[in-house]
């Protein structure tokens, strides 16, 4: 049987980068790069021994959350 992912709460780690694309690691909460534009983040990120990170923008309103699933 399959086991269900468990969430991820990624709200601290994420709130010094509000406004930005940051990209993940996937195997554990661990920001590779980050930066104003998908270029910036995906640059940071390479080389990093993660073929593909996960991508997403951080909203500028700090009071948002993040949970991954």
């Amino acid at each position: 049987m399959a086991t269900k992912p468990l969430p991820v709460d990624l709200t601290l780690l994420l709130a010094p980068y509000n406004g930005e694309w940051v990209t993940l690691s996937q195997d554990e909460p661990r920001i590779l790069g980050h930066g104003k534009t998908i270029e910036e983040a995906l640059a940071m990120a390479k080389g990093k021994e993660e073929e593909r990170p996960l991508l997403i923008k951080v909203p500028d309103d700090e009071g948002a959350g993040f949970v991954l699933i």
